[in-house]
């Protein structure tokens, strides 16, 4: 390909690799994922928030907002985040003609996405404006800087802005070394050529027989090289797994191969069982045990013990984060864990009845 063509590919290439890099990340910053974070005071029963724009035809979240406080895991009815659980809330969108201010858009009592005191709705661009309803003994909850919160998930359009501007880096990087390759072949020609030794320099020389003169093909070690261009082709996908690949799983492992114990680890007189309630009190073989005493508890069963093996149940009403502290004390003991599920013991009483010496 001759230097001008090369040239001109290589400044065209570098100008939409620019163009595209900075107005994908102008597009991105002019997107609104946190329209309203306003700060309110739970003293009065009805908070009303200044108008907010709204840029993203999304699902946007709603929520009352407080700092962390290790009251929230206490179940001993202290003021924390279950206070204000429930939540009566209005959104309005406002319209720009003065027989009609505002519009009432959507309410808690339609959103079946509810949870605890998150509720999530689809808004289509404008202007808006949220109403929240607290109940009266929510006032002790002002020390934990409330505050109404609007928000959308931008993990989708980061991802791909990032993959754009990807894209505009080799793009540019291509038309960097197509302008570095042109420059080169143009000095090249540039050169003046020698002027080889005749026997008759006074001769002029012609040629006799016509043939049509094609450009010599390039040598395959020459730009573009075989090395970086399977190398940029690696790297692409090595970042692309890097980016979109399987994340490393996190959690309590928990295995769900077997649904049914068919023999006891040890003697009846040494088993050992947890039982959760609904109201978040734990039991060990029948016993309550305060919760911070849980770990003390197991310990002191289990060194008397000759099978490590603990037996777990849970109501299928107790709240969530004491099954799963209840399960990580018990791992965290280094004892095997075998969990009854409530299904289990349902069809324990059905099907077949329970062993006599499972707690």
């Amino acid at each position: 390909m001759p230097p001008k063509t090369l040239s001109r590919l290589g400044v065209t290439l570098l100008f939409l690799a620019l163009a595209l890099y900075f107005s994908a990340g102008q597009w991105l910053n002019s997107r609104i994922f946190v329209p309203l974070d306003y700060r309110v005071t739970l003293d009065a029963r009805h908070l009303q928030s200044p108008p907010f724009q709204v840029n993203l035809n999304e699902t946007y979240f709603a929520s009352l907002e407080l700092d962390y406080s290790a009251d929230d895991w206490n179940q001993d009815n202290l003021c924390n985040y279950k206070t204000i659980l429930d939540p009566q809330w209005r959104i309005y969108r406002l319209v720009s003609s003065a027989g009609e201010p505002r519009k009432l858009w959507v309410t808690s009592a339609e959103d079946t996405r509810q949870i605890y005191y998150w509720s999530g709705f689809r808004l289509p661009r404008g202007k808006y404006q949220l109403e929240w309803d607290t109940p009266v003994a929510a006032s002790c909850l002002n020390g934990r800087h409330p505050r109404l919160l609007v928000s959308t998930n931008s993990w989708g359009y980061r991802q791909a802005i990032d993959v754009a501007q990807l894209i505009s880096v080799f793009m540019g990087g291509t038309g960097l070394a197509l302008i570095v390759l042109a420059t080169l072949r143009a000095a090249r020609h540039a050169l003046p050529l020698a002027v080889a030794p005749r026997m008759f320099p006074d001769m002029a020389l012609r040629n006799l027989i016509p043939l049509t003169k094609h450009t010599p093909l390039l040598p395959i070690h020459a730009l573009p090289h075989w090395g970086i261009f399977g190398g940029a082709i690696l790297w692409v996908l090595i970042i692309i797994f890097m980016m979109f690949g399987p994340q490393t799983p996190h959690g309590l492992l928990v295995s769900l191969s077997s649904r049914k114990v068919t023999s006891l680890a040890g003697p009846a007189q040494e088993t050992l069982g947890v039982y959760v309630d609904p109201k978040g009190r734990f039991f060990v073989n029948g016993e309550e045990v305060e919760r911070k005493g849980l770990h003390t508890k197991l310990l002191d069963h289990l060194s008397r013990s000759t099978s490590w093996t603990v037996y777990f149940e849970a109501d299928s009403d107790s709240l969530y984060m004491d099954t799963v502290y209840a399960i990580d004390t018990i791992q965290g003991c280094g004892a095997k864990f075998i969990w009854i599920t409530p299904k289990m013991r349902e069809e324990w009483k059905h099907r077949e009845p329970a062993p006599h010496n499972i707690p």
